[in-house]
């Protein structure tokens, strides 16, 4: 109830609120606090895998160019006298061997098929244009033709960590001209066959 009684000099008295004005504030510092409370909850976290496999295996290394990859090259007997008889050799003209880049520890195997013209298991070039006219050939390990490449047998290389990037297998070839021979071209095509 106000006062009839005049206020002290140079003194002012604080204005009166009804007591529901000062319920009402309260209540309105009473959420601001919840509020504050719900805004400071820890954040949720999740996670996830990242992961890759590295598989064996090996690359054939072509002729030095991108369109040659895989090449292996070319056994080029040069040119031979109809009446020869005389055994001739070649190898292959990458570097003398087929060239790979394999993952440490693969266990290369390699096996050459009989070749286009192949008869009995004898690899044999033929004439262009022609059915019959062959030169039966070898191949071979090593430059004496003395460990031959039977078709379709496997010629194995195991891998190590110190010669992985360049692996090196050697390609021979030997003939035997019969001495009666018709003139022209020979040829035959090979398939080689890598499996680790």
């Amino acid at each position: 109830m106000p006062s009839d009684r005049p206020a002290a000099a140079g003194r002012r008295s604080a204005p009166a609120f009804p007591a529901s004005s000062v319920a009402l504030a309260a209540g309105i510092l009473a959420a601001g606090a919840t509020f504050g409370a719900a805004g400071a909850r820890a954040a949720t976290t999740a996670t996830f895998d990242v992961t890759a496999t590295v598989t064996p295996g090996c690359l054939v290394d072509g002729l030095g160019s991108s369109g040659n990859a895989g090449r292996v090259g070319t056994l080029d007997f040069g040119t031979v006298s109809t009446f020869s008889t005389q055994q001739r050799t070649a190898t292959t003209t990458t570097g003398q061997a087929i060239r790979l880049r394999c993952t440490p520890g693969v266990n290369l195997i390699m096996t050459i098929d009989g070749g286009t013209h192949a008869a009995s298991g004898q690899r044999n070039l033929q004439r262009t244009g022609t059915t019959t006219a062959r030169i039966p050939y070898a191949l071979c390990r090593d430059a004496a033709c003395t460990l031959p490449i039977v078709a379709g047998t496997a010629y194995g290389n195991s891998i190590g960590s110190t010669n992985s990037e360049d692996v090196r297998l050697p390609i021979f070839a030997a003939l035997t001209p019969s001495g009666t021979m018709p003139p022209g071209t020979y040829t035959d095509t090979l398939i080689v066959t890598l499996t680790w």
